[in-house]
């Protein structure tokens, strides 16, 4: 919490004088006059504050990848695309969308050892195409996992849960209210403390408010000691910081 007292004093400048010696050394001029300005103090209360919502996430990302290895580049590339449209295949059963299966990796590379002397051998290539399911329904996680490993997934990288769009904003904007009522009251205390009182607002800004994805927390067999996987989800939190200036007097 970061409290800042800031009084600016507006400097009056008196030019009187200045103008009397002036007019004396022309006595044909006009005569002026210049009457000082009138300054009013301006105090500024500086405040950081933050504010959180949480929501039970509403999507989940199954990440899962096919892998092949082969004597040669092609051989483990053609293995990879064969296991890939089979895996495409068992996810539309399990009715996922096409739309909502995006590969995020791909490669084929060499795997080679290393003898003591230092000389390199090759143990033929290996093809990995990686693939984040996005599910809109987190309880069918653990179904859709099943559903990719039966149909050729061989790798396994985890379960993210997060939110949608629409929450994600819904709870940003919880979380700005939050902190801009923290921001206020710790403004409203500071000016207490100095025998002042809060007149407005001066000036906000606001970061963050993303909200960070929950990996799974646990996953086994569901109820029944059946051979489904049950994927369990955990609350996905957006926070806020906000800078914010207020006027006081």
């Amino acid at each position: 919490m970061r409290r800042n007292l800031t009084v600016l004093v507006a400097v009056v400048v008196a030019v009187g004088a200045v103008t009397a010696g002036v007019v004396a050394a022309n006595p044909g001029a006009p005569a002026a006059t210049a009457a000082p300005q009138n300054a009013q103090n301006a105090t500024t209360i500086d405040v950081s504050a933050s504010g959180s919502a949480s929501a039970e996430p509403d999507t989940a990302v199954v990440s899962v990848a096919v892998v092949a290895t082969a004597d040669s580049a092609d051989a483990a590339r053609a293995a990879v695309a064969t296991n890939a449209s089979t895996l495409r295949d068992a996810l539309a059963d399990a009715g996922v969308a096409a739309d909502d299966v995006e590969t995020t990796t791909y490669r084929v590379t060499e795997r080679t050892t290393r003898a003591p002397d230092g000389t390199t051998s090759s143990e033929g290539y290996e093809a990995v195409h990686g693939f984040a399911v996005t599910v809109d329904d987190p309880d069918r996680a653990g179904d859709v996992l099943d559903a990719a490993v039966a149909g050729g997934a061989n790798r396994v990288n985890g379960v993210r849960f997060t939110l949608s769009e629409e929450t994600r904003a819904d709870l940003r904007t919880q979380a700005i209210e939050s902190a801009m009522s923290d921001a206020r009251t710790q403004a409203s205390a500071a000016a207490t403390a100095e025998n002042l009182t809060v007149t407005g607002l001066r000036s906000a800004s606001v970061g963050g408010g993303y909200g960070v994805p929950v990996a799974y927390t646990s996953a086994g067999d569901s109820a029944g000691g059946s051979a489904r996987t049950a994927v369990d989800g955990a609350p996905v939190s957006v926070t806020v910081s906000v800078q914010a200036t207020y006027t006081a007097n």
